[in-house]
């Protein structure tokens, strides 16, 4: 019986294929795709093979990102201590994953040369490759190609879970990456359409990568472990659900004009017909959660929901070969220029103070993300008080307020004109690096989901055991060294700003993404070494953190100095091709950025180095009550034994050099923190 289920689910995967291109045929034809081209005739190769190489591209997706998470996160332990090598179930799983990795970047290599042929039309002379690699979306393709054949070599060479979790992060990587790749990445809102379009790609392949993984490991599964395995993917499916949902309104706002497309065009046809079917997808899901016990029942429901996934795959696919209602390019010339290049106008209002609180450019992914981070430390702080637990209400404070101040960074006035002027981007990255980062670091994260999440007991590790152990690790104790992550805060900002990256990161999103991304965490990675709550990984001295303060925020004024001192304009190609200020007014405008990040780095320095005094305060009065407690127990046993010591100096009589056991005693009063780190976490 095994054996037949075994082969069954096999069979699967090719109908799971084949209705896949059937739907994006139908799509194709629904959305006029498949008629030929008036100006550059498509070469059949092209209107028949993409459709076929893209459902082998999803496939490879969704078993990478399904088998790497099952294996990391899902599965249950093979005992009750923390285990970390594979046993025989997860490796099998993380192979799986492997296989699919290497046929993600085989299709996306494929895809390079037909997009390349699909450019120049059939019977051309030119080198196809050449022409796709020219563009965009070619070097998008190599580069997840790149990353997905990095992850199926992690996977091939896992032996334990951590390699695996590397090999899930490249998967990652490489889904967030296609976002840039199709309409999305010519887009006009270009900043909203990419982010949405990745939050989409990782969804579905955590929803349906994780649901095809679980079927096809169900056979050679036991009951109680099917069980687990489906009621640890749940949250995860919720949670890409209601991603899913997010992201298509947001596309949907930008591709079509009004809600009357999705029913007079081809087009909304296709995207009403995929919103149907994630619908009945997320109600099979439900339904599929009321029987974790039931194997057959959840063999029938996971056919069903792969049927369903495999035709909003087609469909997905058709809507990436399609023209949507509202074009998604402006020519780069004229007025237009400054669309082109930025997707969105410069506000009519004028760039001051007031303006920077009061218009708003939406970053729709980003203002999700800060609700979401909010919501789920507000959650955790209440389960804690549910329980009985306290946690102290300042924390909760810092911490949404760090959400709030990074929805104002990416939505506020400063983004709206960040891509404009040089001065509100600075004020955008002192915000990014100096304002937010503290915030979300007196709240102690990491500190309330160890308390608030129960940890796992059948040895395999979930988010709270994955985050700890990343705390913990070498990694970790090496960048937490005060030196080195004053080093890259401050370092950093000679390399991106004296060099190229800053214009590239003003052309490329990806470029802006990495920025903010590296901004917000060499802001984080500082702040957690100076006056971070969160449990570290070695003790550091109060002194080092002084002067680590002091040295690293005196070289950021210094370069707020050479800022102003510049003769030459930074990012002058990007400045001048949007044409909005004279050479002048730009020299002007950037003596003000250089001004505003030596100004405003000197609040920041003040509050720094106040918690880290008050930390150290605390500290060594914690360190006093812990040694008083002491005294009290063992009758001052430790004091006698120093004073005989001296004694013994003097030539009193002898007695050993007394050892202390303030460590041992700080480990008694249940402090996890390093001692005399000023760490309460």
């Amino acid at each position: 019986m095994t054996a037949l289920l075994r082969r069954s689910t096999a069979l699967a995967i090719p109908l799971l294929l084949l209705l896949a291109v059937l739907t994006a045929g139908l799509g194709m034809a629904a959305t006029g795709a498949l008629a030929p081209a008036a100006l550059v005739p498509a070469s059949p190769l092209v209107t028949w093979g993409l459709p076929v190489v893209e459902a082998f591209h999803h496939l490879g997706l969704l078993l990478a990102v399904g088998a790497g998470g099952t294996a990391v996160l899902l599965l249950p332990g093979p005992s009750r201590r923390e285990v970390t090598v594979l046993d025989p179930l997860r490796r099998t799983t993380v192979r799986l994953g492997a296989a699919g990795a290497l046929l993600w970047a085989l299709a996306a290599l494929a895809q390079i040369p037909l997009g390349g042929l699909e450019a120049t039309g059939a019977g051309t002379d030119l080198n196809v490759w050449d022409v796709a690699m020219g563009g965009a979306l070619g070097r998008i393709q190599m580069g997840v190609a790149v990353f997905a054949a990095a992850a199926a070599l992690c996977y091939l060479l896992a032996r334990s879970t951590v390699l695996a979790c590397w090999g899930l992060a490249f998967t990652g990587i490489a889904a967030g990456a296609l976002g840039m790749a199709g309409h999305a990445g010519a887009s006009l809102d270009h900043i909203n359409a990419v982010n949405a379009m990745a939050v989409h790609l990782i969804a579905v392949a955590v929803w349906a990568g994780g649901l095809l993984v679980i079927a096809l490991l169900a056979p050679r599964m036991p009951d109680a472990a099917l069980a687990t395995t489906i009621q640890r993917f749940s949250p995860w499916a919720l949670a890409a659900v209601v991603a899913l949902a997010f992201s298509g309104v947001v596309s949907a706002l930008i591709r079509l004009s009004s809600w009357t497309d999705l029913f007079s065009t081809g087009y909304g046809l296709v995207v009403l017909a995929k919103a149907v079917g994630l619908i009945a997808l997320a109600v099979l899901g439900a339904l599929q959660r009321r029987r974790l016990g039931e194997r057959l029942r959840f063999r029938h429901l996971a056919l069903t929901e792969g049927l369903l996934m495999a035709a909003v795959i087609g469909a997905s696919i058709a809507l990436g070969r399609s023209a949507p209602p509202v074009p998604q390019a402006i020519p780069p010339v004229g007025d237009l220029k400054v669309l082109s290049l930025v997707g969105f106008l410069p506000p009519e209002q004028e760039f001051d103070p007031t303006t920077m609180f009061t218009l708003f450019q939406p970053d729709w992914v980003a203002l999700a993300l800060a609700a979401v981070m909010a919501g789920a430390y507000l959650l955790g702080a209440v389960r804690l008080a549910r329980r009985g637990d306290k946690w102290p209400w300042h924390r909760t404070l810092a911490f949404v307020a760090g959400c709030v101040a990074f929805a104002w960074v990416m939505s506020g006035g400063a983004a709206a004109w960040g891509k404009f002027r040089f001065d509100a981007h600075m004020i955008q990255h002192m915000a990014m690096m100096m304002i937010v980062p503290p915030l979300w670091v007196l709240g102690g994260p990491v500190t309330l989901l160890s308390r608030a999440v129960s940890p796992r007991t059948d040895g395999s590790r979930g988010i709270r055991e994955w985050v700890l152990a990343a705390v913990h690790s070498g990694y970790a104790r090496v960048v937490s060294s005060p030196p080195l992550a004053g080093l890259i805060f401050a370092g950093s900002l000679v390399i991106f700003y004296f060099t190229p990256l800053f214009e590239m990161a003003m052309y490329h999103h990806l470029g802006h993404f990495l920025m903010t991304v590296h901004f917000l965490g060499s802001g984080y990675l500082f702040a957690w070494v100076l006056i971070g709550i969160d449990p570290a990984t070695k003790p550091i001295n109060p002194v080092l953190k002084l002067i680590t303060l002091l040295v690293t925020l005196a070289f950021h004024a210094f370069f707020g100095v050479a800022l102003v001192s510049a003769t030459w304009l930074i990012a002058e190609g990007w400045y001048t091709d949007l044409g909005m200020y004279s050479l002048e007014r730009l020299e002007l405008i950037q003596v003000r950025g250089g001004t505003i990040m030596w100004a405003i780095s000197e609040v920041p320095t003040v509050g720094y180095a106040i918690i880290v005094a008050v930390l150290w305060m605390k500290s060594e009065d914690r360190r006093a009550r812990q040694y008083d407690r002491k005294a009290e127990r063992d009758g001052g046993a430790e004091l006698e034994a120093y004073n005989a010591y001296l004694a013994s100096l003097r030539g009193e009589g002898g007695a050993p050099a007394p050892t202390s056991t303030a460590s041992a005693d700080s480990r008694e009063d249940g402090a996890p923190g390093a001692a005399g780190d000023g760490r309460d976490g």
